[in-house]
């Protein structure tokens, strides 16, 4: 087996600020796939029109597809096909097979907003003539129904399709849906619905203002807010939101609109006096070149201490259309560490510039890289020292003696040894494609140092192999003197018994019992809801009991047995039954009360109509 040993001791990285450039090879790669095969009309048509806006012009022959896939009762299948052979150089659509569904389309009272811009863009294709005041109105209407960010959208692409006067006045709404927007991170802008919908939005409002004949009003922060969201987007799922991405680059290329200005890394990782330099580009979204700038390392600050070692250092441009500039950075004298670079940049020509500050350059700066080289059994002797700027990588390859190839082997581990408290770190060796099967572990002891819990040390490095076909495994021992140093200050192990222990009883303790008021309270209210019944008592003896006028029978009877039973039921709930079962005792009772209790009123009543 054969081992290298690579300590990236001097790695830097270059971030530019959260733009990028957009992916454009990725994006035409998805419209090339997706021209081999299609199904469907709205596929063909952003297919056609994505690649048209990358600069490639497909034959007319795929006008003979559009007709095929066309649905002409279906005014969202009729928009697609028109999109689609405008696309083409010489395909055109009879225009009387679509009049019928565009015009019933116009007209009715319950098309949405997006069926009706389909209607109306197909329509101008066509060279249809539609009635703008009628299609103003209808939009004002449906704004009151519906004011979703993507009906808003709609409306404005609707309204880029009439004269200018109404499309000023939509062009006019821009900032008031810009403001619709959800910011995430404070670092991006974006609409509820993902890229479809923020990418059809925001290639309405250049849609509309250039037909009006004015500028996108959205704030330069804003909008590289909004060009940040979708130059993140490296690869989109659908062929509709592929499609608007593109037109999206495009405007925001342009230079008559505001153009954001992409300041990214261009030079190796890794540097050495070889390779002195931090190099950046200076383009628009689409990597295209902006003009001669002056670039300038506004400082360069290290990430632990603040400590500032460049200021007001000017960058050396290094392309002739001014794309690339370089910033000499090499210096024995910087100490090692992470450093943010602050770039600004300044246009030598007036124009629509963007972005042109708070950029930023992270450099990581250490010393210069070294690679060992081992063959099995051998391991190292020398002290191997790293520290928390630095990562560690192994390559090995493992060859069959007798075959004298290469092979791979079913669990492959590099473990470190705390030499002190014997905690074992393992990490997976991961093999690479292809018939040398190389494997490969990297251990970076920035992102790495939760794994050690800090703990700086000296640990031991040993490679284990193992495999069914092997009859034991290998246990390769590197280098037996390894001292690794973290910044932070180290954490104690985790105590894994712990985890077997039993835990501490669990005991339930019910709520205590609330204070209630003395027991004299207590009988002093009692006897204040038994006082109407005492005066009631009182009153009947004073006055005297009127028994005359109690009829006699068995329904008086029953009527004052049942009327005592209900009274006896609210003292058998007070004492003992729950609301559930009186009330089902008491829908009993109270039949025969209502029925004895109707006959003593009846009999009552005819008595007095006998004495009248």
């Amino acid at each position: 087996m054969i081992i290298f040993i690579i300590l990236p001791i001097l790695s830097w990285s270059v971030v530019a600020a959260n733009l990028n450039v957009a992916n454009l090879n990725g994006l035409k790669a998805q419209f090339q796939t997706a021209i081999k095969s299609f199904s469907d009309i709205a596929s063909l048509h952003y297919t056609l029109a994505g690649i048209k806006e990358l600069g490639v012009q497909l034959p007319d022959s795929y006008c003979d597809n559009i007709n095929k896939l066309v649905d002409k009762l279906n005014v969202e299948s009729i928009y697609h096909a028109t999109e689609a052979s405008k696309t083409l150089v010489n395909c055109k659509l009879p225009v009387e097979d679509y009049r019928a569904t565009l015009t019933a389309v116009l007209q009715s009272e319950d098309s949405k907003t997006a069926e009706l811009y389909f209607a109306v863009r197909s329509s101008v294709i066509l060279g249809i003539t539609v009635d703008e005041s009628k299609i103003e109105k209808r939009l004002n209407l449906l704004a009151k129904t519906d004011d979703s960010v993507v009906s808003q959208g709609y409306a404005l692409l609707t309204g880029a399709q009439l004269s200018q006067t109404i499309a000023k006045s939509y062009a006019d709404t821009i900032n008031d849906l810009v403001q619709q927007a959800d910011e995430i991170d404070g670092s991006i802008l974006q609409y509820e619905g993902g890229i479809g919908a923020t990418a059809l939005i925001f290639n309405a409002f250049y849609e509309v203002a250039e037909k009006a004949g004015v500028p996108v009003k959205i704030d330069s922060k804003q909008l590289i807010k909004f060009a940040t969201y979708f130059s993140s987007k490296r690869h989109v799922a659908t062929l509709r939101s592929a499609y608007y991405l593109t037109k999206i680059f495009k405007h925001l290329s342009d230079n008559k609109n505001q153009v954001p200005v992409v300041v990214s890394r261009i030079s190796p990782s890794a540097i050495s006096p070889q390779n002195p330099s931090v190099l950046v580009s200076v383009t628009n979204i689409l990597g295209q070149p902006v003009g001669e700038m002056s670039v300038v390392a506004e400082s360069a600050k290290r990430k632990e201490d603040g400590v500032v070692v460049i200021s007001k250092q000017k960058l050396i441009s290094k392309a002739s259309d001014f794309s690339v500039y370089e910033l000499p950075f090499y210096d024995t004298k910087i100490p090692r560490g992470f450093y943010t670079i602050h770039l600004t940049l300044t246009a030598r020509n007036e124009g629509k510039l963007i972005g042109l500050t708070d950029n930023m350059v992270y450099r990581d700066n250490t010393a210069q890289a070294k690679t060992y080289k081992l063959s099995y059994p051998n391991g190292q002797t020398d002290k191997l020292e790293l520290d928390y700027h630095q990562k560690l990588t192994i390559k090995f390859q493992i060859k069959d003696k007798q075959s004298d190839e290469f092979v791979r082997v079913q669990q492959a581990f590099l473990r470190f040894t705390n030499k002190k408290s014997n905690k074992e770190i393992i990490y997976l060796a991961e093999p690479s494609d292809g018939a040398n099967s190389q494997y490969k572990v990297e251990v970076d002891l920035i992102t790495n140092a939760n794994d050690f819990r800090h703990q700086s040390d000296t640990y031991e490095l040993v490679l284990i192999l193992g495999d069914s076909l092997l009859q034991t495994a290998y246990e390769w021992k590197l280098n037996n003197n390894v001292q690794l140093t973290f910044h932070e200050e180290s954490l104690a192990d985790k105590n894994h018994q712990k985890l077997y222990l039993p835990r501490p009883e669990i005991i339930h303790q019910f709520r205590e019992d609330e204070k209630r008021p003395h027991n004299v309270v207590s009988l002093v209210f009692s006897a204040l809801t038994a006082l109407p019944l005492l005066v009631l008592l009182i009153l009947w003896l004073k006055i005297g009991f009127n028994l005359s006028g109690l009829p006699l029978g068995l329904s008086p009877l029953g009527f004052h047995i049942s009327h005592a039973a209900v009274f006896a039921l609210m003292f058998f709930y007070w004492k003992c039954l729950n609301m559930f079962q009186t009330m089902r005792y008491l829908a009993l009772v109270c039949i025969p009360l209502f029925l004895f209790g109707h006959r003593v009123l009846a009999t009552l009543a005819a008595r007095r109509a006998k004495k009248v």
